[in-house]
């Protein structure tokens, strides 16, 4: 094989990689992932079934693209600056509804991927390495920021603060988002709106509370 075709190779591979991967998508917009097949992924990708299993040795082999997946899309929500753009002119409590409606919106728009890596970081975690914790922790750190910044209306610790923001907007969020037709959320008759408006005054009520 000469040098020069290796590039070509090499891009192909990838063109077909990216195939499976946006057929991977497009099949969990209409199912779980636990009843996706293999077969159901090639088709999707106008693919053999061997073709796949060159690229992936089982099913199992495309949980860590769950995760690379719902990783570019958090990277696409929070863009150059790190975390989700908001506008801090009529501060914190503004800024809250605008994170919690923005985090609402992109739960909506990527439920497919979010409630699959959330549901595989539990039950796959030997498949993920340290990725998940370090999504977990990076949340907590831009939130600790979140607190810095409007310091002189926080009564809480920064650090504390973060993590409790992180677990508070995470939970509620995806607790209605991901699994409203079950468990607790599937008993509440609010809109949607009002939902999301309460979800960020819990939030800014805990930050303004004087503590003991």
């Amino acid at each position: 094989m000469s040098q020069g075709a290796r590039p070509a190779l090499q891009s192909r591979s990838r063109a077909t990689r990216d195939k499976l991967v946006a057929s991977l998508e497009r099949c969990l917009r209409e199912k779980t992932f636990e009843n996706i097949t293999v077969a159901e992924i090639a088709r999707e990708a106008g693919l053999a079934v061997g073709t796949v299993y060159r690229r992936f040795e089982n099913k199992d082999a495309f949980i860590p693209v769950l995760f690379e997946i719902y990783r570019s899309r958090l990277d696409e929500l929070h863009g150059e600056a790190g975390g989700i753009e908001v506008d801090p002119t009529n501060g914190l409590r503004d800024v809250l509804y605008q994170i919690a409606e923005k985090s609402w919106a992109f739960m909506q728009e990527q439920k497919h991927i979010i409630a699959a890596a959330h549901l595989y970081s539990r039950l796959r975690p030997d498949l993920i390495g340290d990725e998940w914790d370090d999504l977990l922790d990076a949340g907590a750190r831009g939130y600790q920021s979140l607190v810095e910044a409007f310091s002189d209306e926080v009564k809480r610790d920064p650090v504390e603060a973060g993590q409790m923001m992180a677990y508070h907007f995470n939970t509620a969020l995806a607790e209605r988002g991901l699994y409203g037709a079950e468990g607790v959320a599937s008993r509440m008759t609010i809109s949607d709106a009002a939902f999301v408006r309460a979800v960020a005054d819990f939030a800014y009520g805990y930050l303004v509370l004087e503590t003991d």
